[in-house]
């Protein structure tokens, strides 16, 4: 793809570029999501099965079934909830989703953000000529950073500003005090897209995505979604420069709220 310019709307830098060796991004998600259609009512087996059959790069295939939890004066109930259809590459690096009303793109062995609109642009093909999609109603990328090493986790102020800290941000003074979790959230509008900021702690055994193994010791999590909720037609050029604008958005944010501690500890390279 030829080069594009660039959103900045948090540091008004269009020079700079930020490209991190080691960068800590476990999860990166792109999805899509469109109204009910009447032609996708009732089973969708012969659908996914076009689908998948468009997916070369992804030839591992499962199905995973939701439970809905119902909630009535006589206590809590379970039904059988939506059928997600799931295609992997063979290093289980990649995944595509599938279910009536969205589709999801995502890593968690992110390596360029041109890799990864290659693979939105293939998928956004294969959903409009299988899954026959005419428009969607919102488009939304995620980055989803964690530090685990209990060294930088313990210094967190080294590596991002302190306004995004919390509760992090403080040790008590007699350091008899613990503090085991925390979860801050920010949302900011940017013209006619969102971006979602949840930073935290994390305990061990506890994840913030379904898709992200938890781990066996704290972490520590900053999640970018950036997102456009509005009806338009699925036009693969289209949706791909929208995904480009909020992907920048979360990328300058992230820019954003770095400090050179973080950029040195991570092996800046641009």
């Amino acid at each position: 793809m030829t080069d594009r310019e660039r959103f900045r709307p948090f540091t008004g830098d269009t020079e700079k570029r930020i490209r991190l060796a080691n960068a800590p991004l476990a999860l990166v998600l792109c999805q899509v999501r469109w109204p009910d259609f009447n032609h996708l009512q009732g089973d969708l087996t012969e659908v996914a099965q076009a689908f998948g059959s468009a997916l070369d790069e992804y030839p591992l295939v499962s199905r995973i079934d939701e439970v809905a939890y119902t909630i009535t004066p006589e206590g809590v109930t379970q039904a059988p909830g939506e059928r997600i259809y799931q295609w992997r590459s063979i290093d289980d690096a990649w995944h595509i989703n599938l279910s009536r009303r969205f589709a999801s793109l995502y890593c968690t062995s992110y390596t360029s953000f041109p890799d990864l609109l290659a693979r939105l642009e293939q998928a956004l093909d294969v959903i409009a000529s299988k899954v026959r999609i005419p428009l969607i109603e919102r488009l939304g990328i995620r980055y989803v950073n964690r530090l685990a090493d209990p060294r930088l986790v313990e210094n967190l102020a080294e590596y991002v500003r302190p306004e995004v800290l919390g509760y992090a941000s403080l040790s008590g003074e007699t350091g008899d005090a613990q503090l085991v979790s925390t979860a801050n959230h920010a949302r900011y509008m940017v013209d006619d897209a969102a971006l979602q900021v949840r930073s935290g702690l994390l305990p061990a055994d506890e994840t913030v995505d379904p898709a992200l193994t938890p781990l066996q010791q704290s972490s520590w999590v900053l999640d970018l979604d950036a997102s456009l909720e509005r009806i338009m037609p699925l036009d693969v050029s289209a949706v791909l420069a929208e995904a480009s604008r909020l992907s920048d958005i979360a990328y300058d944010f992230f820019k954003y709220i770095s400090t050179e501690g973080f950029l040195k500890e991570f092996g800046e390279d641009v």
